[in-house]
């Protein structure tokens, strides 16, 4: 337990320098050798999906439509991804919501989260999950360029880990994206 806590609390600090930074060598540096890129940039998602939650703001539930005293982040598919992500949020809140990561099982249950990661958007399975959200309350994060279902994308800038926000994609879902978030953004899209 004590390593487990540790090893969350060095993710959570070195994404801490990365969100400061910008910057994904310099927090590739400073990981084990048996580290590699690939984790990396899979521990920057993981805790920026983390902080997204912190400035993001929902609008009030429908009754039923998802529980009131949880932040879920979904992701879709049960992979090592996931476990980051879990390992990420693990005891931490929101406003006193707590974090929960999901691992979704089908495309209906991706309707009862907050924030919805689908890798790759531009894939027939990332369009299906984007397409089963579309309309609802959910913070769209994919990676690669910005469309009209996907509100942040992750993109790769110079060996980084950056984001673009879809702001308008935002406002039809009635997401209230907080300035200090659109200003860490690599762009903002209106349209």
């Amino acid at each position: 337990m004590a390593l487990l806590r540790a090893a969350r609390l060095r993710i959570v600090l070195a994404a801490a320098l990365v969100w400061l930074t910008g910057s994904a060598a310099s927090h590739a540096r400073q990981q084990p050798a048996t580290a590699g890129p690939g984790a990396n940039e899979a521990n920057v998602k993981a805790v920026f999906l983390f902080n997204f939650a912190k400035y993001v703001a929902w609008p009030p539930l429908a009754t039923g439509e998802r529980s009131p005293g949880e932040v879920r982040i979904c992701v879709t598919a049960r992979d090592s991804f996931f476990a980051l992500l879990q390992s990420a949020v693990q005891g931490e809140d929101v406003d006193g919501r707590a974090l929960v990561a999901v691992a979704l099982d089908g495309l209906d249950a991706a309707r009862t989260c907050q924030i919805l990661y689908v890798g790759h958007a531009d894939s027939l399975d990332g369009r299906a999950w984007l397409s089963a959200v579309r309309g609802r309350q959910v913070l769209t994060v994919a990676d690669g360029p910005l469309n009209d279902d996907t509100v942040i994308a992750f993109v790769r800038e110079n060996n980084r880990v950056r984001f673009d926000i879809n702001r308008a994609a935002g406002n039809r879902r009635g997401l209230n994206i907080s300035s200090k978030l659109l200003r860490l953004a690599r762009q903002v899209r209106d349209s």
